[in-house]
């Protein structure tokens, strides 16, 4: 009978030791995920202060109304907001706060920009689809990824007129792996930095099927489709 509690409490132990080992392989996991989203985070704060700063150039002393005022003081304090909280993200999730200051100050600067050319201020929509450091969209364009259906999407003025003169859009690339890649496609960081954009648009069910079929994955019956060439097949 001793061997038989021995068996079981080696059996209890390498149970106990597996479970814990997952924990730590999660945490890892978790941990490394945190800091990519952080980093995007951060570089994406960087970006739009550099915006501000260019912006800020070519004021040279104009006198600013009220209206415009407010909107360029708006820009500046969500700038502020963010880079305070970029370096302070707990979980990927966190990002979606900063991604919607990031959007409310981007707004406010195209509302500048307006408002100083004497034209009407944009419509309060989604961010550019291809890049949405780019902005508020100001309509939506029929766009054909290379190799797959066309579908339509929100994108800025300028995506707009390449894709119309038959040129490409703008792409947001990331860092993935040893690989730069549409932000769409940048597996978990991507995946919490798009739907802190679009998590309530049709647009993120567009992009998670765009990252599917990267996968080879047949979006439309749920499973691999051997006409889609992965990436990695290709090389």
């Amino acid at each position: 009978m001793e061997w038989i509690v021995v068996l079981i409490a080696c059996g209890g132990l390498a149970g106990a030791l597996a479970y814990f080992r997952a924990r730590q392989v999660a945490r890892a996991g978790r941990a490394l995920e945190v800091e990519r989203v952080q980093q995007l985070a951060e570089d994406d704060v960087t970006h739009f202060g550099e915006q501000l700063t260019r912006f800020g150039t070519t004021l040279d002393g104009t006198k600013l109304d009220d209206a415009t005022h407010h909107d360029y003081q708006t820009a500046l304090d969500a700038y502020e907001k963010a880079k305070t909280a970029a370096p302070r993200i707990a979980a990927p999730e966190g990002i979606s706060a900063i991604v919607d200051t990031l959007t409310d100050g981007r707004f406010a600067l195209a509302c500048v920009q307006a408002r100083l050319a004497g034209q009407p201020v944009p419509e309060r929509r989604v961010p550019c689809f291809f890049d949405p450091r780019h902005g508020p969209s100001t309509g939506d364009v029929l766009w054909t990824p290379p190799g797959r259906g066309t579908r339509k999407v929100p994108a800025c003025a300028q995506d707009a007129a390449r894709i119309a003169a038959g040129a490409e859009p703008e792409v947001y690339y990331i860092k993935y792996g040893e690989l730069n890649v549409p932000y769409w496609e940048a597996g978990a960081p991507g995946e919490s930095y798009k739907l802190g954009f679009f998590g309530a648009t049709g647009v993120r069910a567009l992009s998670i099927g765009l990252r599917m079929q990267n996968k080879g994955i047949d979006v439309g019956r749920g499973r691999r489709d051997p006409t889609i060439v992965r990436r990695s097949d290709a090389d």
